[in-house]
């Protein structure tokens, strides 16, 4: 890889834009969800070149925060799908919580998935159930733990709660289920846990229920409120569902090529993927930000 001082052309970027919103898993970090050394000098190259670098994630803000160390970061972070924007080490700028008086309803719904976690501040909280893959998720999250209780699961200031499924169907019908005020106050995510390295046998389906808000694109009132940046002057690179919103308001829309098709409908550049160190190679030939069409391209895309 090129070493930052041969990393040249990146002050186009900075003539244009002010900030780069960059998410994490399957767009950052590689196909085995590290962050190799060439993608940590090339997303501080984009900071030295006086961008303002903010990772945006799913991750909870302690998930986040190990990334954010990794490179070397002083900026804050997006984390939770943008309901906990802040420094990492200090306060939350926001912090929007799921509404106290949803989590009975929501406890429902829990009794029915093969297990759940909930998300309160950095504690990942889990009921003891014998599931088999229970433990390998404990172990997955970043500050999980199990109880034998539910007595000891938190109830209030929940930023989240996670709950795994056998299969997307099941997850669909326990949703269509809720009262309509717990549907229209929390939003839901869905995918399958076959995203993530750990788990690509498949299997289980994860929906995340948050407070309903903008997602990530909640990064923009930030920027906006801390820096006096417009979301016209930023770029957003990502790749999954969760990373609409953001791609959607961003002045600059880059995906990676592993990009689920919403993301792709929405981008202005498509880059290589992340199994390829994608955002690195972007960044090492000064970041262009029109298309570069190769004649000799097999997969008949359009990469930058």
């Amino acid at each position: 890889f090129l070493p930052l001082a041969m990393i040249a052309g990146l002050h186009h970027l900075r003539e244009r834009f002010d900030a780069v919103l960059l998410d994490l898993d399957g767009t950052l970090l590689d196909g085995s969800g590290r962050l190799t050394e060439r993608t940590r000098r090339a997303v501080r190259s984009l900071r030295d070149a006086g961008l303002l670098v903010v990772l945006c994630t799913g991750r909870s803000m302690v998930g986040a925060r190990i990334v954010w160390a990794e490179i070397g970061l002083d900026t804050p972070c997006v984390a939770f799908n943008g309901a906990w924007i802040g420094a990492p080490d200090g306060p939350p700028w926001r912090y929007a919580t799921l509404p106290d008086e949803h989590v009975p309803a929501l406890e429902e719904l829990e009794a029915r998935a093969a297990f759940s976690f909930r998300h309160q501040a950095d504690r990942k909280v889990a009921l003891l159930r014998p599931h088999p893959l229970l433990q390998r998720v404990v172990g997955w999250y970043t500050g999980g733990e199990a109880v034998p209780e539910a007595t000891e699961l938190p109830s209030q200031d929940l930023l989240r709660i996670s709950m795994f499924f056998e299969d997307r169907g099941a997850q669909d019908a326990v949703w269509a289920e809720a009262p309509e005020a717990v549907r229209g106050d929390v939003h839901r995510e869905v995918f399958p846990m076959s995203l993530f390295p750990e788990f690509r046998e498949g299997g289980l389906w994860l929906g995340e229920f948050q407070c309903r808000s903008q997602g990530k694109a909640e990064a923009y009132g930030f920027l906006a409120a801390r820096y006096g940046i417009d979301a016209s002057r930023t770029v957003a690179v990502g790749v999954h569902v969760n990373d609409l919103t953001m791609l959607a308001g961003a002045g600059l829309a880059v995906c990676v090529d592993n990009a689920v098709p919403e993301a792709r409908a929405l981008a202005d550049l498509v880059i290589g993927p992340h199994d390829e160190e994608g955002v690195a190679s972007w960044v090492e030939r000064g970041a262009p930000i029109e298309r570069e069409c190769g004649g000799d391209d097999e997969r008949e895309r359009c990469v930058s």
